[in-house]
């Protein structure tokens, strides 16, 4: 999380980021705690299907499917959250031995291509979410549309376009004046920072 800045952490654009880091950090909170709640309520729904299953030879109708359809909620909402808080797997071999600007720059490499990875995956997505909507999509058992699952993958993907994009302008930030405060950027508490 950001902190109190000096008045040079600041310089270049420093306030603009720090506000639009809070507001979208509000956004993936609350899908952190959307993914969360669905994946606690499905974690309930297979110990009911057990349930009625062994004991009274009746499973839950449509279970399977809202565990497929479900899937996407508790993966994709929460992505941009883990992405902030460093949670995702980081390759930190390389970039943990930089110090200074060229952990900034390397840093900033790795985000263009993690932006361009994401902005290449969102046509392709949004396209599966069009197709199912149109064309009337459902589950083989229960008949259930399939674009609201099919929606969720744009939702995630699109918050975490705009989490690397402000990334990306803090790193850039960052290159100009290494010794500016980091705004913006994964930082995992069990990790220690450089700057």
């Amino acid at each position: 999380m950001a902190t109190m800045a000096s008045p040079s952490g600041r310089a270049m654009g420093g306030a603009l980021l720090d506000r639009l880091d809070r507001a979208l950090q509000v956004v993936e909170f609350a899908t952190a705690v959307v993914g969360g709640a669905v994946i606690f309520c499905v974690m309930w729904v297979g110990v009911a299907e057990m349930v009625m299953r062994k004991a009274f030879n009746a499973p839950l109708y449509g279970q399977l499917d809202l565990i497929e359809q479900s899937m996407a909620t508790y993966t994709l909402l929460t992505i941009s959250y883990c992405y902030r808080k460093a949670g995702h797997i980081r390759v930190d071999i390389l970039v943990g031995h930089f110090k200074g600007r060229r952990k900034w720059i390397a840093e900033l490499m790795a985000s263009i291509a993690a932006f361009g990875l994401v902005v290449l995956l969102l046509p392709g997505v949004l396209h599966f979410f069009e197709n199912a909507y149109y064309i009337g999509d459902s589950t083989i058992n229960t008949q259930w549309p399939t674009w609201p699952s099919k929606l969720i993958p744009v939702i995630g993907f699109g918050i975490l376009a705009l989490r690397i994009a402000l990334e990306i302008w803090a790193y850039a930030r960052l290159v100009g004046d290494p010794l500016a405060e980091p705004i913006a950027v994964p930082v995992a508490s069990h990790l220690p920072e450089d700057a």
